[in-house]
């Protein structure tokens, strides 16, 4: 998956999956990805917002990304 392809789906109005959530947390995580396209996605969620379903896997795969305390 080419994190620009997630980029342009956000950019034109349409909802990010499961998996492209996924691929931007890990990417931020083990930072891989270049900070000027995290911006770009930023700018675009700003723009165009987040459906419900959107931000709650976004939550749920941050919260889930290191270590979790019981």
């Amino acid at each position: 998956m080419l994190f620009t392809d997630v980029i342009r789906a956000k950019r034109d109005g349409g909802r990010l999956s499961d998996a492209e959530i996924r691929f931007l947390v890990d990417g931020l995580a083990d930072e891989s990805l270049p900070a000027e396209q995290v911006s770009a996605l930023a700018m675009a969620v700003f723009l165009n917002g987040m459906s419900f379903d959107e931000a709650a896997t976004l939550t749920l795969a941050m919260a889930n990304s290191g270590s979790v305390l019981d």
